[in-house]
């Protein structure tokens, strides 16, 4: 009797010992998500404020219309030298910030490997112009805006951005003159 009795306690022992472990790594997992989200929101209102105090496309658009643009096409090389510092410094910030905002909503996601930001350009038949990761250098979104005429368009885009992909919903822009979507998309893995 006394052996079934210590058997019974062993067994006992043992489920209690499992269940504290699966506990442990439930509120290990919890904790962590929490604090992975409380990351991605930190860096969202960062990128937030510092995007209207410093980066706000409309002054920025206003300003190379009335100072450093040599004509009316919607273009890089259109504009003048410090213009084009202005531009390279604007997109520089959206690069960096909108990666990491990517790459921290990516983890607190059901999908983890869904991380990298690509912009696609389109015609007004939906066919495919040509795509940006945002990784890349600007010498690339640099003949992407020229050949496309959507320098204006890409500045006002990728300071809206930041909402849309906080609220993981689609969102498009298009060039009024040329009938040309920009559009975002998050994906796996880049083809190129």
């Amino acid at each position: 009797m006394i052996l079934a009795i210590e058997q019974k306690d062993i067994i006992t022992l043992s489920i209690i010992i499992i269940l504290a472990i699966i506990i442990s790594f439930l509120i290990i997992f919890f904790l962590k998500r929490n604090l992975n989200v409380r990351r991605y929101k930190k860096s969202l209102k960062a990128i937030i404020k510092h995007k209207e105090k410093n980066y706000n496309a409309n002054v920025l658009i206003d300003i190379l219309y009335n100072r450093y643009i040599t004509d009316q096409s919607n273009t890089y090389k259109t504009l003048k030298n410090r213009g084009k510092k202005k531009i390279k410094r604007y997109f520089k910030f959206y690069q960096d910030s909108l990666n990491d905002l990517v790459e921290k909503k990516s983890i607190i996601t059901p999908n983890m490997k869904r991380n990298k930001l690509v912009f696609v350009f389109k015609d007004d038949q939906n066919q495919q112009l040509g795509k940006y990761y945002i990784k890349d250098s600007f010498n690339k979104l640099k003949k992407q805006l020229n050949k496309h005429q959507l320098l204006f368009d890409m500045i006002a885009y990728v300071y809206e951005l930041p909402q849309y992909i906080d609220q993981a919903k689609p969102y498009e822009l298009e060039n009024h003159d040329n009938k040309h979507i920009i559009k975002y998309e998050i994906v796996e893995k880049l083809k190129k």
